[in-house]
């Protein structure tokens, strides 16, 4: 587990996943662990607010294999990844 966020406004946030472009949209109250294959170019990440949510870079790995957990399931992120389907 690389990081764990969590969506404490009343929209959507979503977590821009870098440098493979991926997305993870949270619902209101929704909380993910976010997880990545662990690398030497991994940490540390880079997370920069942006108007709709979070640009999450890895440090130089390219392809970290983005996947989070919510709600125990593991699920591999995608381009884009809506948690309200895994419920």
């Amino acid at each position: 587990m690389v990081g764990r966020f969590k969506n404490e406004t009343t929209g959507t946030l979503t977590l821009y996943l870098e440098m493979v472009p991926e997305e993870v949209i949270l619902e209101p109250g929704d909380e993910v662990e976010l997880l990545a294959q662990p690398t030497d170019d991994l940490l540390p990440l880079n997370v920069a607010p942006v108007e709709d949510g979070l640009h999450i870079h890895a440090h130089k790995e390219w392809n970290p294999d983005w996947h989070v957990r919510f709600r125990g399931q593991v699920i591999k992120a995608g381009n884009p990844t809506r948690l309200v389907d895994y419920r």
